[in-house]
């Protein structure tokens, strides 16, 4: 699966790599080394394991949001066998980690879920690095910045900004304040420069007036 880099920054996306990466290993380690009881339905966990199922526990809310901003879904549709029985429905493997023994599940469904969000990370850290590098990003960036402030001040006084900055006359609104601050971008640009007035010049001289 690959997709264009959204928004978001070379080193928070290096950081989340690193952090899928390590966490799909932390799992690995813990089903490799903690013995399970399938008498008692539970691990039998050594200092060694019990460490590794801490760092799981504390880990799962970043890897969820990491998951997630990638579009990974790390949720199955789970119907229990006739003989438990139960509510079948969708089930968060991340959420139970530590419990997909009990449903008789592999947790290597959860780790392709995981490699799907570690390639589309590591596809995106090599573009996201050579923009480092491209004015014209931070630009981009700095412009897009700009246009969000109105609707910040909107979610500050208790309106919802993000919906209205998600609506049609919200984008459009967004598109000609990054214009209009482009614009402005360019022509301060051209002053320190001290091209602007020979570029004013050229625009009268094309336009005839």
């Amino acid at each position: 699966m690959n997709q264009k880099p959204r928004s978001i920054f070379y080193w928070e996306a290096k950081r989340r790599l690193d952090l899928l990466r390590a966490y799909r290993q932390k799992i690995v380690d813990y089903y490799a080394n903690a013995h399970w009881d399938p008498y008692h339905q539970y691990w039998d966990d050594t200092e060694e394991t019990s460490e590794l199922r801490r760092e799981i526990n504390e880990g799962m809310r970043d890897v969820a949001v990491a998951t997630r901003f990638v579009g990974i879904t790390t949720e199955i549709y789970y119907a229990p066998p006739p003989a438990i029985g139960g509510i079948a429905g969708n089930m968060s493997l991340l959420d139970n980690v530590l419990n997909l023994p009990r449903f008789q599940i592999s947790h290597t469904d959860l780790l392709d879920q995981l490699d799907q969000a570690i390639g589309i990370y590591k596809s995106w850290v090599g573009p996201l690095w050579r923009k480092l590098f491209n004015p014209f990003y931070w630009i981009g960036q700095g412009l897009s910045r700009i246009a969000e402030v109105p609707f910040r001040i909107l979610d500050s006084v208790g309106f919802n900004g993000t919906r209205a900055e998600g609506s049609v006359w919200g984008k459009l609104a967004k598109a000609v304040i990054q214009f209009g601050a482009g614009i402005g971008t360019v022509l301060t640009i051209l002053e320190k420069l001290d091209l602007l007035k020979p570029v004013v010049a050229a625009v009268r001289t094309i336009f005839g007036t």
